[in-house]
């Protein structure tokens, strides 16, 4: 196992920890039927927070480990230059002045003249639902998460979390509804870990021609 495996895991293992406190600390000390009903409740958003927060986390190694490659705009993926330019250069930025363009395109075009440092802001949009993480995985071409049960999952834990935090009383909190979304966040964690290991090991972040001119040249020897 490598150190950049390690570090991965290490993200998941000392969240995993932590879900494990929320899930059990209403349990553990002789509390009221409203006390811990509140614990319940307010331990969905703190569950939330650290799914999101891997998310962040994760992709934040993965870039480092690309970054440390020097890649040019020759070599790097299509799909993780453009999310680049897309952070760096806030493409959704909604240019009218002729002048803020043609300095936007300088800017563009000084950046991929030499290595692509990719920074490490990530479009979570404070929301990383299916929809959310999906794009994340597509702008690092990466394998998406399967519709089936990601979606409904992912979804069922922001509608939820949003619910609570905006102080809606419509969702009865379970310990049931608990272990369910403590579930959701472990699987989605496991599973974005397994595609950016994937990614890593099978050099995805690099154009797919070289890629290709890779593997010949092995089958060649």
């Amino acid at each position: 196992m490598g150190i950049f495996e390690e570090e991965l895991l290490e993200e998941i293992n000392w969240r995993t920890n932590e879900i494990s406190i929320l899930k059990t600390i209403p349990f553990l000390y002789p509390l009221s039927k409203e006390q811990k009903e509140t614990l319940q409740k307010h331990s969905i958003p703190a569950m939330y927070s650290l799914w999101e927060g891997f998310v962040v986390a994760s992709f934040s190694l993965y870039i480092r480990e690309i970054n440390r490659l020097k890649l040019t705009k020759d070599k790097i993926n299509l799909n993780i230059l453009v999310h680049a330019i897309d952070v760096k250069y806030q493409l959704n930025n909604g240019r009218t002045d002729f002048n803020k363009k043609v300095k936007l395109v300088d800017g563009i075009c000084k950046y991929i003249g030499s290595e692509i440092c990719i920074p490490s802001s990530l479009p979570t949009e404070s929301n990383v639902n299916f929809k959310v993480i999906n794009n994340i995985l597509d702008r690092f071409s990466l394998s998406p998460l399967p519709e089936k049960p990601f979606k409904d999952r992912l979804n069922k834990l922001l509608l939820v979390r949003n619910s609570i935090a905006h102080g809606e009383n419509s969702i009865p909190i379970t310990q049931s509804l608990v272990t369910e979304l403590s579930f959701t966040v472990l699987d989605s964690m496991h599973e974005v870990f397994n595609r950016i290991l994937e990614g890593y090991k099978n050099k995805t972040y690099l154009q797919k021609r070289f890629m290709t001119d890779k593997i010949s040249f092995k089958s060649q020897n």
